[in-house]
């Protein structure tokens, strides 16, 4: 009995041994696991995250990380004050988990968060999604950082222009909202050559007052409308609008064509996108970071990219009732990649 006893002791013992060995051996493996934050300057709500965040799970789905997401949600909150205190915030909790990896998504996330880990030596930063130029946030000379630039695919908008329009009608306009990410846009667009097209001017929006005005004016004085934000439009309350909205009071405004560079203009009911393809985004610095985790490379020594990929976006009622011919190549890059949005009957 005694011995009976004692084996029974004996198996729970080597059975706590066991699982106590697993968890052990669980949480060593967890703790060296490579960290990868990724910090995205907007939420979930906005197609352009769920679309890079898909782009970082191509990449990133078989490998054995540990990751965490932030989201900073700055499109909703577009305030200083709001942005500073998220940033602070963000800051201190990248601190606290202290990650390998931390991307950086768009310029919110470069300006408030990233730019305070430059030459952290444990530390290494993956811009992405990024407006403006790497020295406005130090990243030039940092030894830590790399990334790839968000810039539009001019060309490809200028050819859609041309082929949509008739020949005589070349004037361009550009309208956005007012906040940060616009007025580096707007630089860009200032300094292309949009030769045979002409850009009018470009049009900056607080309110949704001033994007009305700016809709009548298009309509007297450009061909063509060219779309980019307009997310963080208020208005008369101060309340910033849903981006939905706005286009949805625009369309039955606006009497001449209009192409967004994103493809949530179309998927908010606008008529049509040459857009910037964030899946791009997402994959590139998601190969950036595996590449400074598996490689052991420094980033400085990863080149700095630029994007280059573009997705053709396209809502069938919005052109019919324009009366517009879209050349079949583009309909069909539209139709081939799940972007065409057929008219409802």
């Amino acid at each position: 009995m005694a011995g009976s006893l004692m084996k029974i002791q004996l198996e729970k013992l080597m059975a706590f041994a066991f699982v106590s060995m697993v968890v052990v051996f669980l949480i060593a493996y967890n703790l060296n696991k490579p960290r990868v934050f990724i910090l995205h300057s907007y939420d979930t709500d906005y197609s352009w995250v769920t679309d890079i965040n898909e782009g970082f799970a191509r990449v990133l789905k078989n490998k054995a990380y540990n990751t965490r997401y932030f989201y900073m949600n700055t499109k909703r909150n577009p305030g200083v004050e709001y942005k500073q205190r998220t940033g602070e915030t963000v800051v201190k909790m990248i601190r606290d988990w202290n990650p390998d990896i931390l991307i950086a998504v768009d310029d919110d996330a470069q300006k408030f968060a990233a730019r305070h880990f430059i030459d952290d030596p444990k530390i290494k930063i993956i811009y992405t999604g990024v407006n403006a130029f790497p020295e406005d946030y130090g990243f030039d000379k940092a030894k830590n950082a790399t990334g790839i630039l968000e810039r539009l695919p001019f060309e490809a908008f200028k050819e859609v222009f041309v082929q949509i329009l008739p020949p005589n009608r070349r004037k361009v306009m550009h309208i956005a909202d007012s906040s940060s990410t616009s007025v580096f846009i707007q630089h860009e667009v200032e300094a292309y050559d949009w030769g045979p097209m002409v850009l009018t001017e470009t049009i900056l929006c607080d309110t949704m007052e001033d994007w009305d005005r700016a809709i009548d004016r298009a309509n007297r004085e450009a061909d063509v409308l060219f779309v980019t934000h307009y997310h963080t439009l208020k208005d008369d309350k101060g309340i910033v609008i849903e981006p939905r909205k706005v286009i949805e009071r625009m369309e039955p405004r606006l009497k001449i064509p209009a192409i967004g560079s994103w493809g949530f203009y179309v998927e908010d009911g606008g008529m049509m996108a040459v857009a910037v393809s964030p899946y791009e985004q997402g994959e590139e610095a998601a190969r950036m970071a595996v590449r400074v985790i598996e490689e052991k490379i420094a980033p400085r020594e990863i080149p700095v990219q630029t994007s280059h990929l573009f997705v053709i976006y396209i809502r069938e009622e919005s052109i019919r009732r324009r009366n517009l011919q879209v050349p079949g190549l583009i309909e069909a890059f539209a139709r081939a990649t799940n972007n065409y949005f057929e008219e409802v009957h």
